[in-house]
């Protein structure tokens, strides 16, 4: 028979622990749907998350904000994309 633990969680229902899970939901395979361990803001959690990726020569960056959903993982959906090249010329779409 399995026992089910329960995490401790404050009076928001947070756990107590430093970090929740979240999912990201994005228009690429990279985010389609993935399940991520992030850290608290002040106790709360992130508003928008922000993540980098190194490929080449480019810095590749892209921001997801979070959803209204309060339960884990908490869903945060696709916002922008950035791309800053080697040369520190930034090219981010509109």
């Amino acid at each position: 028979m399995l026992a089910l633990q329960r995490t401790p969680t404050t009076s928001k229902g947070h756990s107590m622990s430093n970090t929740y899970r979240a999912v990201l939901f994005g228009p690429n395979p990279i985010a389609a749907g993935t399940e991520v361990e992030l850290e608290y803001a002040d106790g709360e959690y992130q508003d928008i998350v922000v993540l980098e990726a190194v490929e080449d020569t480019e810095t590749i960056v892209r921001s997801y904000k979070r959803g209204s959903e309060t339960e884990e993982p908490i869903p945060y959906r696709f916002v922008e994309e950035g791309i800053e090249e080697a040369d520190g010329e930034a090219d981010v779409p509109n």
